[in-house]
């Protein structure tokens, strides 16, 4: 989503992240950061630093994405992130903690459907 879009409450109730939205990873100046790190500092649980660094970048712009629809301590919104990787745990650590503390996963389109459904009929009661 585009920088400077600020949806007033009613009219971002919802946003979808299909997949994880990795920066290029053919992109040159990508490809020097993630050598110097793996070169400069040591290994994180077995993860390289470039490895590492690449997937912050990643995560940052789902949370970016996130607070698109979540401007203020009373909004609301739903937050499907579409994709099985969201359900590994280094993935899920890296949402903020008030999104972690919330977060269902679910299998089916119907099971999450009918969670998105039950979560707007309490809010708009």
């Amino acid at each position: 989503m585009s920088e400077g879009i600020n949806f007033s409450d009613d009219l971002g109730r919802c946003v979808v992240m299909v997949g994880l939205p990795y920066p290029n990873i053919r992109s040159p100046e990508l490809q020097e950061k993630m050598s110097f790190l793996d070169h400069t500092l040591p290994k994180t649980e077995g993860i390289s630093a470039g490895k590492v660094f690449l997937e912050n970048l990643c995560m940052k712009a789902v949370n970016q994405s996130i607070g698109r629809a979540i401007r203020h301590r009373g909004d609301y919104a739903s937050i499907v992130l579409l994709d099985h990787r969201y359900s590994r745990p280094a993935i899920l650590s890296k949402l903020p903690m008030w999104i972690r503390g919330s977060t269902q996963i679910k299998t089916s389109f119907g099971a999450a459907f009918a969670t998105i459904r039950k979560f707007f009929q309490i809010k708009n009661s």
